[in-house]
């Protein structure tokens, strides 16, 4: 659509909702190749509804490994606390 001859790039993501600065990313990242050929009439973007992860404590643990200079550690940190894992791993990492 931000393609077609005299169409406003800030209308567009205006018509649809979008902000124009993430409507000019999209087209740097994806620009117009084989594999994303110009469409012949004007496309319309499509409301899409995503679900929210959930946050309810889980059995599973976080694990990492971790490399700083020649220091290698495993990490296996309960899931429910991830606060606290998030505060140790900032820590530890500065």
């Amino acid at each position: 659509m931000c393609r077609q001859p005299g169409v406003s790039l800030s209308a567009v993501a205006q018509e649809n909702g979008v902000n124009a600065n993430l409507l000019r990313r999209w087209i740097k990242q994806f620009p117009v190749d084989a594999k994303f050929p110009v469409a012949p009439a004007p496309a319309k973007l499509v409301p899409v509804q995503v679900e929210p992860v959930s946050t309810s404590p889980t059995n599973e643990d976080i694990q990492f490994d971790i490399r700083r200079g020649s220091t290698r550690i495993n990490i296996r940190w309960p899931a429910d606390k991830a606060d606290a894992c998030a505060q140790w791993l900032g820590a530890w990492l500065k």
